[in-house]
Formats: structure tokens, C-alpha cells, sequence
């Protein structure tokens, strides 16, 4: 007796043969989201991820997942432990899929009229703590007056899906320290940006300058499972010195580490612009860090298929006009 096959992670409707159904099982039906959808579960193999990544939830993945078995008569995804495996159908249409999506999305969004006055609608953005706390405030002044019916849903940085989630078209830009993209992304630049030390005011070693042998005597607070230009510049700076430094704690968020340094006698890294916007606030000083390393840069990073779209491309446009105007008002106040 054959091996029963593995159970679909979701109830599966009954599947119509092909010779009921000659077109197809209502292809002509399938929309942008449905696919979407399928090319999330196809690289998290995941529901609850995919739902959170696409703002739905469960019970809508499961009806939209029983549609998409209908429609190409197979179960597409198993059980597989605590995920979900793609059949070898599924594995068979991936790369039709993605062609498909950017074949959709560059017909959907070629139209150049944009009226941002008009507009209504939701942005997915990827970056850090340290380039929200930076762009944001400044980015959604400039939005309220344009564009009232724009929203930004701001999701953590993740590099090793982003880019995938580009070229699928459920992210529309990441914003972080990519110089240079793979070939269908493009890039631009927003800022340059450069590496301080800070340690509290008052601090009882440290007063107005920071010497190697002050840096490498102190305790540190470092920052983990964290993607981005300071993330990486943090990393290279201290690699530079060549020295393992005494790490006092280890947290997620530079946005926590700049408020424990201000509590205690520890020592971090943070970025000048962020410093200046932030020294106001807390009780701390910056400080020349012992070694100088080059700047760094900070980008907004897109695939092609979002490259033409009239609401892409004006979006784009503020965030560039308000890294402009952020990195001029924190001149001025400097």
C-alpha cells in the first residue's frame, strides 16, 4: 500500500481535475494580492510570518491559500515540523510567479500622474532605529502637508530578505548603507554620516576627550542583532583598533545603549548626526572617538519594478528632500 502523502498545513479544498475545468481551474481570476501572498509563503514558509509581513491575518492567509490550491490543483505547501514545505508544484511555479509579479506591478505602476494631494495609501519601508529616529520626524512633517493620505508602515531592517521582498513588491524601499546594488536595484543617496563616542556628563575618567587608553580601559556597551550603516561602522571601528574591549552589556536598539551610557560610566559609539539630535535630551558627552574612520553613507535602496511608478518616484523624492533638510538644520544648530 502506497505511503500516505504528508497533510497540507491548511485544509485543503477538494481539487477539480483538469478535464472539469479546461481553463485552467479560473486562472483568469487570480489577482496581484493572491500572488503576492504565494511568493511570501514561498520564502518564509511560514503563515504567521506571512501574514504580519503582509498586514492580514491568519484566517485571511488560509482563504486566500485554499483559492490559490483551487486555482493550480495542487496543495502547494505541507507540513513540515513547526513550518510549511512548497511541493514540487509550488517549486515549479516560483519562477513564473516572480515573473508574473514584475510583469503586473510595471503594467499596474507605469502611469506617470501622481497626485500626492489625492493619493491614498500604504508605503512599506525597511531600515533601523537609527535612520527612523533621523528621517522620520522630518519626513512625516513634509508628508502631512502633501500627501495626508500617505501612511508608512516602518518594519526592522532585514538584509538577507529585503532585497527579495524588493523584487516581489512587498516592500517598497530599504533604507541603509548600501553604496552599490545587484543588478534590477537601484540607489540613492540620502546623507554621510561619521562615528562619536559618548560617555555621560560628569563621567568621573572621562572629561572632554577620549584617549585610546581611556577607550580600552573603559566598559563598553555594544549593540547586536542590528543591521545598518552604524550597526557596520561600530563594527569596522573596533576591528580598526585591533583590541577586544570589556563589554559591560549587549542590547538590540542603539536608541536603549545611548540612554544607558547617559546612566552610567560606559562607553558607546554613536553616529554625529544622531548625537546632535539627541545631546539636548540627555545627559551626555560627545566626543572625538581615539581613531578617525571614514564616513559612512546612508541610502534608499529600490527594485526596477517600482523605478517608474509616478507615487514611487515622488516618495522617493521627499525622502531625499528631507535628508537634505534634516542634515541642513543639524548643520545650522551645530
Amino acid at each position: 500500500m502506497a505511503k500516505p502523502r504528508r497533510r497540507a498545513i491548511l485544509p485543503a479544498r477538494a481539487a477539480r481535475s483538469r478535464e472539469q475545468d479546461p481553463e485552467g481551474g479560473g486562472l483568469h481570476n487570480v489577482d496581484l494580492k493572491s500572488l503576492q501572498l504565494f511568493a511570501t509563503l514561498l520564502r518564509e514558509c511560514n503563515v504567521t510570518r506571512t501574514a504580519r509581513q503582509l498586514n492580514m491575518t491568519q484566517s485571511a492567509v488560509s482563504h486566500t491559500l485554499n483559492r490559490l490550491r483551487d486555482l493550480f490543483h495542487d496543495p502547494l505547501f505541507v507540513t513540515a515540523g513547526r513550518s510549511i514545505a512548497p511541493t514540487p508544484r509550488a517549486l515549479e511555479l516560483a519562477e513564473p510567479l516572480q515573473r508574473a509579479l514584475a510583469a503586473m506591478g510595471a503594467l499596474i505602476e507605469s502611469d506617470d500622474a501622481f497626485d500626492p494631494a489625492a493619493f491614498e495609501g500604504t508605503f512599506e519601508v525597511a531600515t533601523t532605529d537609527y535612520i527612523g529616529l533621523l528621517l522620520l520626524p522630518v519626513l512625516m512633517d513634509r508628508l502631512s502637508v502633501a500627501a495626508p493620505g500617505i501612511a508608512l508602515n516602518v518594519k526592522p531592517l532585514e538584509p538577507e530578505n529585503d532585497l527579495a521582498a524588493l523584487r516581489e513588491g512587498t516592500l517598497d524601499l530599504v533604507l541603509w548603507n548600501e553604496d552599490a546594488a545587484p543588478s534590477n536595484y537601484y540607489v540613492r543617496k540620502l546623507f554621510t554620516d561619521r562615528l562619536k563616542s559618548i560617555v555621560r556628563a560628569g563621567h568621573p575618567q572621562i572629561q572632554g576627550s577620549l584617549s585610546v587608553e581611556q577607550f580600552r580601559a573603559g566598559r563598553h556597551i555594544r549593540v547586536s542583532g542590528h543591521y545598518g550603516a552604524v550597526k557596520e561602522a561600530v563594527d569596522a571601528f573596533y576591528e580598526h583598533l585591533g583590541i577586544r574591549v570589556s563589554t559591560a552589556v549587549t542590547v538590540p536598539h542603539f536608541m536603549l545603549a545611548h540612554l544607558l551610557v547617559s546612566q552610567s560610566d560606559m562607553i558607546g559609539m554613536i553616529g554625529e548626526l544622531t548625537a546632535r539630535r539627541i545631546v539636548g535630551n540627555l545627559p551626555i558627552q560627545v566626543l572625538e572617538p581615539p581613531v578617525q574612520m571614514a564616513p559612512f553613507t546612508v541610502s534608499a535602496v529600490w527594485h526596477a519594478r517600482r523605478h517608474t511608478s509616478g507615487a514611487h518616484r515622488w516618495l522617493r523624492g521627499e525622502i531625499a528632500a528631507a535628508a537634505g533638510q534634516l542634515t541642513g538644520q543639524l548643520a545650522a544648530a551645530a
